[in-house]
This record gives structure tokens, sequence and C-alpha cells, in this order.
């Protein structure tokens, strides 16, 4: 199971980049699992942001990586590592289970974000992994 307080941490982890200053988990259906802003954003403005990030999704998954600048800056959108085993395993679900979304300001380059998200979302992996394994 996801604890919620430990995701709230590690996402919060990815805003020690200069530059980073909000990351989200949610389904790409743009459902909010949970985030991490610095400085604190209202949650209106971060259902925004999910909603952004998830059409982002739809448009480039074939990619594999969802890039847009946007009036909130940058944007990327990946799955979260142990959902990419997820979606190969089951070959009918096109969508990976949760999605990590990396919001920046403008300056940020798209390689850094990029890496950013790499090592959250492998932080991520054990326990996104085992939310749809129960029977495997």
């Amino acid at each position: 199971m996801l604890n919620l307080t430990n995701l709230r941490l590690l996402l919060a982890q990815a805003l020690s980049t200069g530059g980073v200053h909000t990351a989200t988990l949610l389904t790409p259906e743009g459902q909010l699992v949970s985030f991490a802003s610095e400085p604190p954003r209202p949650k209106d403005e971060i259902r925004v942001l999910v909603g952004l990030s998830s059409e982002i999704w739809q448009e480039s998954k074939e990619e594999g990586v969802g890039m847009a600048d946007s009036e909130l800056g940058r944007i990327l959108v990946v799955p979260a590592e142990g959902s990419r085993r997820l979606q190969e395993e089951n070959d009918d679900d096109n969508d990976p289970f949760l999605l990590l979304a990396l919001n920046a300001s403008s300056n940020v380059s798209w390689d850094l974000l990029e890496a950013k998200a790499h090592q959250v979302s492998q932080y991520l992996d054990k326990p996104v992994s085992n939310l749809r394994r129960p029977g495997r």
C-alpha cells in the first residue's frame, strides 16, 4: 500500500532542484494521488496542473514521456517506474497505473527535468509495483 506521508516526502525531494516547484502523482485519467509544492500552492492550482498533465500524457504517451510549456511553466509527465512493468504485463492496458508530473519554471532544462523525474520515479518502483500484484 502507498503511504501518503512518505509519498509527499518523496515528491518533495524532487523540489530540491532550483526551479522545480511542484511534483504530482496522478492517474492517467487525471485523478490526483499526492503532491508537493514549494512555495505552497492552492489545491485548485494543483488540480489544474493535474488536468494539464493528464492531457499532455494522453497526447504523447506513445513517446513514453510528455512535455509541454504552459502558462504554469514547464510540465514533464512520465509513468511511475513500477507502472511501466505493469503496463508491459497487461497488454490490454494502454496506460500505466500512475504518472509522475513535474512542474518547473521555464529556465529549467528539459534534460534536468527528465533526469529528476526518472530519479523520483525509481523510488516509486516497489510501492507502485506492489499495488496491482496482490494475486501475482
